[in-house]
Formats: structure tokens, C-alpha cells, sequence
């Protein structure tokens, strides 16, 4: 009986390793990649800063004529009001139930203004960047993106400001929030697909409860204990103690 016992275990456990140790593989290569990575180029930060570029703002007779057609009356929330540098002109960033507007400031004036134009998105990211870097290309991205497409779950329209550089960092820039939503280059999707493996959610690369990753979770530990078994059953050591404790 013990001897078919360790045959089973010994086969059971050879199987699971063989089944589960590709899995095993990409988990410890991940960790690893994680773990020695530099986050902040990941993210995008060491070739620019991300952060807004907020100032003061006082309320005038301009300022509430403009919040008034947005429906926005003077006891407003601070929250709902960003103030961001843009250029010469600076602007605000104005967000209520309707969604967000931008006003322009000029000479202490407020005016309602359109969504950034492809020229003021290049100035715009021209301004974020730490030094000079080329662009390569712009594109306008309006329709639904694919799940698997690196600017997935983000708001559109947006432009993709790729940069002539040996990163292939793209900068994404809402133009009617005036804002940067996300930058992406190698290392973040190398980050990205090594990610996707460890969680195996093969599509959104969020959802970590996904039943993959239960089952080889659980998979995971049968091979381990299997292999705690296995070394119970074959221990000298083991058989040893078991002959004391039987005398």
C-alpha cells in the first residue's frame, strides 16, 4: 500500500510540475521584473512630469459670467475648478454632471474655449517634456479601442503623441480635458505583458479574480504539497523516526 501510495504521489506530483511549471516560470519571471524594475520610467516620469501645472485663480465678474452658462452658480465646489498652465494663456478646467469645459484665461478675462487643437496639444506636451525630445507622429484616436490596445479602459478622443525616441514613449493627451491620461513606452508594455501573465487575464489585464488564476493557483498548491508529501514518503530520515516511535 505504501509503495503504490508513492508511486501515485511521485506520479501525480511529476505531472502537476510538468502542467504547472511553465505558469511557475512566468510567475517567478514577472516577480522578478517587477521587483528590479524602475517604476518611475515605467510610468513614464523620467522623460517627463506627468503632474499639473496648477495656479491661483481669482473669481471675477468674467469668471461667474462663464460659470453661469455652464450652469455652475458662484457657491461652487473648489474641486469642481482646475487651474492649469497652458502656454501664454492659462486655463480652466471646469467639471460638473455635464462633463468638463475648458475656459481660457487671457489678461483677466474668462472666455469659453474649444478642446485643444492638434498644434496646442504639441505645445502642450512640449512643455511637460524634462528636455527637447522630437516627435515622430500624432494620431487622433476617436473610435473604441480594442481591449488589448496599451491606452485600453481610458477616455477618448485622445491624441497619441509619439515621440522620436529609443524608448517609443507615446504621450496620451485628452484634448478636452487638457490633460496628459497616460504615457506609454517599451518598458511599460514590457511591464504590461509580463503583468498579463502573472495575473492570466489575457484580455483587460485587470481582473485578478479571473477563474485561470484560481485554478492554477490551486493547482499550485497540490504540486507543492504533493512534493512535501512525496519527501514524507521517501525521507530516511522519516522512516527512521516513524521506526522509534513504534518500538
Amino acid at each position: 500500500m505504501s509503495r503504490k501510495l508513492h508511486l501515485t504521489t511521485r506520479k501525480t506530483h511529476r505531472y502537476l510540475g510538468l502542467f504547472i511549471g511553465i505558469q511557475f516560470l512566468f510567475w517567478t519571471v514577472g516577480g522578478l521584473y517587477f521587483s528590479w524594475n524602475n517604476m518611475k520610467d515605467v510610468h513614464g516620469k523620467t522623460l517627463l512630469d506627468k503632474s499639473e501645472m496648477s495656479f491661483s485663480f481669482k473669481i471675477n465678474q468674467s469668471l461667474v459670467t462663464c460659470l453661469d452658462s455652464l450652469d455652475i452658480k458662484e457657491d461652487f465646489k473648489g474641486e469642481q475648478i482646475q487651474g492649469v498652465v497652458f502656454g501664454k494663456d492659462s486655463i480652466l478646467r471646469v467639471s460638473n454632471e455635464k462633463g468638463t469645459r475648458l475656459i481660457a484665461l487671457s489678461n483677466g478675462t474668462y472666455r469659453l474655449r474649444n478642446e485643444l487643437t492638434k498644434e496646442e496639444v504639441l505645445t502642450f506636451v512640449e512643455s511637460r517634456l524634462y528636455d527637447p525630445i522630437p516627435v515622430k507622429n500624432t494620431e487622433l484616436l476617436k473610435n473604441e479601442l480594442s481591449k488589448h490596445h496599451e491606452y485600453r479602459g481610458r477616455p477618448l478622443p485622445v491624441y497619441a503623441v509619439q515621440l522620436d525616441h529609443e524608448t517609443d514613449t507615446k504621450i496620451y493627451v485628452h484634448p478636452e480635458l487638457a490633460k496628459i491620461t497616460s504615457v506609454r513606452n517599451d518598458n511599460w508594455r514590457r511591464f504590461d505583458f509580463l503583468w498579463m501573465l502573472h495575473v492570466m487575464d489575457f484580455e483587460t489585464r485587470d481582473h485578478i479574480t479571473n477563474w485561470t488564476l484560481r485554478i492554477f493557483s490551486v493547482l499550485g498548491l497540490l504540486t507543492i504539497f504533493s512534493g512535501f508529501y512525496l519527501y514524507y514518503l521517501s525521507s530516511p530520515t522519516i522512516r527512521k523516526f516513524k521506526k522509534k516511535l513504534s518500538r
